[in-house]
């Protein structure tokens, strides 16, 4: 699909009629997404035979670089023939070798990009950027739209209404360690309003006295000359980062087979490379065929803002990984539509965080905010947090779309990449492979009644952990299981298998340093685990010849003690950091006897503090700051178990403790108001994560003492639903606030019991 333009979900507008009143009518079709080059048939044929070949010009414009050319004429077929079974992945490196692998992006591509169609002034653009720092939202791009340029679809040349020193305004953003990028609609050439349409008619042997415009020639040499040479290289260095080729005018030109956007993506990559060969290009475009994932980042096109479009995204967003095409950016928001849902909005920022490309956009209209401090809580916070969380995975999903590089496997990929012999693995197409250690099921669609939404996956055969709640999964069916579980707002369904252990950082709003200054490791509950870490200057092409650093990450279980080692790194590069800090934690563990590192005892303490380590109750980990590792030598950092039967105890009440606190807390916080004297019962239960990380060891008699009080709640709320119905009965015309409320968190309470109260429930092994 080259474009989601005006799509919802994965239906397209047809119109059918008119109507005097209202318009248009229109019937919306359902699009069916090809499997690109697999197959569950085990072959895949690809006709090339009507495109274009490149070969030497004879136009001395050109530069003697290869230039598109008409096929010869004759009856001929240009095939290739993909014959691999069910061996997705050896596909897809073949895929690569021949269409081209797709290039690691510079690392600030993987931040947050803020962008919104709006004629923001210079003013604005700049007090934008102070209000996400003050709000201490990470972000490292912003895009500016249309607008930028004078009015018109197609532009050049700055309004100097709206941006009256472009250089000054672009400065003061590169002050703040802001990337800026700016669109393009390039189809209408250039017209005579242009600071440089003399130049370009001249450049092109126009008298500029006799014609209003210097028509779009992708195939012209001399005007591709000039295009960069004057339009685009100024603005370039004058502090523009990249292009945003918002093209949508047509998949023909003067020469036959050949897509003007496909060619045009060539050039601005080509141009870049070629004007600064030690930095990584990139480009912001729409896709243009077999090939197009050599030049990222790609342009999902203007969506509608609706929930279909959101659910339609993951699906639409793996299933590129089988065109090599892994580096989709959609408008997150949506497009087209009414002020955005902020539930709608939270998820799909969410997805976004999950995703290849988090850029927030929207639509011109008045009412389409974006920023995220403007909606009220809970989603305010939920959203920033998910920027957060983003930032904190950029190290995991940065190595993965390097070691991509070489494998031709995208970031987000389809279930039946890894599984393809599993039926349930292609019928699961609202989760994905985020790499090789994660599995995503972003919620895509509203909660229910009990202010959760219910999520349905499918895991292969193995140990699993849910992250957000914080629970261990055993699958032991051949065909993996399908598992329905719910989330909070604030939950994201992720799955990793266990004893995983990844590499991430804390504290980071912008990821232009060439190292990341706060390392952190989380090993998640399971016997064993391995990762390597990645990490390169992020901005030049020097990981292509190999200058990176790698470091083996280990994790450990036993009975008594349960270990991660960082290896010796491996490897340099101009800027690597060999000392810093770093944090371990290790998830889903009771508080331990001692903790060592490098066999030396680290003393405990009941908050952060380097040097030490603490519990932190909320996610049941226990966490290690060490406030300078010496990455050259590595380390290995042990936790010492309590003896084998209160271990035994203490995991089986973690285990779904992180997800019984969170509602515990949502129902305390809604309802502490309602309960008059009695208010202390559940705000003694919600207080039991502070209890914990101030003295950990009594983590075993305080879930115990939880469990046994929870079963008691749904009484109390029950006994304050009738106090408060009285009481509203003698008020009848105001409106049910505490009934209402109260009936809420019975009705959260009532699924949480479900959820969390005895053994997980998994749900069945049907299929959807």
């Amino acid at each position: 699909m080259r474009t989601l333009d005006t799509w919802k979900g994965n239906k397209t507008a047809r119109p059918v009629g008119f109507d005097a009143q209202t318009g248009f009518v229109h019937e919306w079709e359902e699009q069916l997404l090809e499997p690109g080059l697999l197959c569950r048939d085990g072959w895949v044929v690809v006709d090339e035979s009507d495109t274009v070949v490149l070969d030497a010009s004879e136009d001395p414009g050109a530069q003697s670089r290869c230039w598109p050319v008409p096929r010869p004429p004759g009856e001929r077929r240009d095939l290739y023939l993909f014959a691999y079974g069910d061996d997705h992945a050896s596909a897809l490196a073949a895929g690569a070798q021949l269409f081209g692998s797709q290039p690691l992006p510079p690392r600030y591509a993987f931040g947050y990009w803020y962008s919104r169609y709006y004629p923001y002034t210079d003013r604005e653009l700049l007090e934008l950027a102070e209000q996400l720092d003050r709000n201490d939202v990470p972000v490292d791009v912003l895009v500016i739209d249309m607008d930028w340029h004078r009015v018109g679809w197609t532009g050049y040349s700055w309004d100097r209404d709206l941006f009256p020193d472009p250089t000054e305004t672009l400065e003061r953003l590169h002050e703040r360690r802001l990337r800026v990028a700016l669109n393009l609609h390039p189809a209408d050439g250039v017209g005579r309003h242009e600071d440089a349409f003399a130049a370009m008619c001249d450049a092109v042997g126009l008298d500029p006295q006799t014609v209003d415009r210097v028509p779009f020639d992708v195939t012209d040499p001399r005007f591709v000359d000039a295009y960069f040479r004057l339009l685009h290289h100024p603005e370039e260095d004058r502090g523009v980062d990249f292009w945003w080729m918002d093209w949508q005018q047509g998949a023909e030109s003067s020469i036959p087979g050949l897509d003007p956007l496909a060619w045009l993506n060539r050039l601005h990559w080509d141009d870049q490379a070629q004007r600064r060969p030690d930095r990584r290009p990139l480009i912001f475009s729409r896709w243009g065929g077999l090939g197009a994932g050599r030049y990222p980042i790609g342009f999902s096109g203007d969506t509608h803002a609706a929930w279909e479009s959101l659910a339609f995204q993951p699906e639409f967003t793996a299933t590129a990984a089988n065109v090599l095409y892994g580096y989709w950016s959609h408008d997150i928001g949506g497009h087209f539509g009414s002020a955005p849902d902020p539930e709608l909005y939270t998820r799909w920022i969410q997805f976004g965080a999950h995703s290849p490309i988090l850029r927030t956009h929207g639509a011109l209209g008045p009412d389409q905010e974006r920023r995220l401090w403007e909606f009220p809580n809970p989603y305010r916070t939920v959203m920033i947090d998910a920027v957060r969380r983003r930032y904190e995975l950029v190290p995991y999903i940065y190595g993965e779309c390097r070691r991509g590089v070489d494998t031709g496997l995208s970031l987000v990929r389809p279930m039946y990449h890894e599984h393809p012999e599993a039926t349930a693995a292609y019928e699961a197409t609202d989760q994905y492979q985020l790499g090789d250690q994660m599995v995503v099921a972003p919620v895509v669609r509203p909660t229910d009644d009990d202010d959760m939404a219910a999520v349905r996956v499918w895991l292969p055969k193995g140990e699993w952990f849910d992250v957000a709640h914080g629970v261990r999964f055993d699958i032991d069916d051949d065909e993996g299981r399908w598992l329905e579980r719910r989330y909070l707002l604030a939950e994201v369904p992720v799955f990793v298998r266990a004893g995983t252990v990844l590499p991430g950082q804390r504290g980071v709003r912008r990821l232009d340093a060439a190292s990341y200054p706060n390392l952190v490791v989380t090993a998640y509950p399971g016997p064993a685990g391995q990762h390597t870490f990645y990490e390169d200057d992020g901005v030049t092409t020097g990981y292509e010849s190999g200058r990176a650093v790698s470091v083996a990450l280990n994790h450990r279980s036993t009975t008594s003690r349960r270990t991660v080692r960082i290896g010796a790194a491996l490897g340099t590069y101009r800027g690597w950091l060999r000392r810093r800090p770093v944090e371990i934690r290790f998830v889903g563990e009771a508080p331990p006897r001692s903790v060592c590192v490098d066999g030396e005892v680290v003393p405990w303490a009941p908050r952060p503090l380097d040097g030490h380590w603490r519990y932190d109750a909320a996610s049941t980990a226990v966490v290690v700051s060490l406030p300078r590792v010496d990455l050259r030598q590595g380390v290995l950092v042990a936790v010492e178990r309590s003896t084998a039967r209160h271990r035994a105890e203490a995991e089986a009440l973690i285990d779904g403790y992180p997800g019984l606190a969170r509602r515990i807390d949502l129902i305390s916080e809604r309802t502490r108001t309602l309960l008059q004297e009695d208010n202390r019962q559940i705000v003694t239960l919600s207080q039991t994560v502070d209890r914990i990380e101030r003295d950990p060891w009594t983590l075993t008699s305080e879930l115990g003492e939880l469990r046994n009080r929870f079963d008691g709640l749904d009484a109390l709320l029950e006994r304050y639903l009738q106090v408060w119905t009285e009481l509203q009965s003698l008020n009848p015309g105001d409106p049910p606030v505490a009934t209402s409320t109260l009936a809420a968190a019975r009705r959260l309470l009532t699924t949480t019991r479900d959820q969390f109260g005895g053994a997980p429930s998994t749900g069945d092994s049907r299929t959807p």
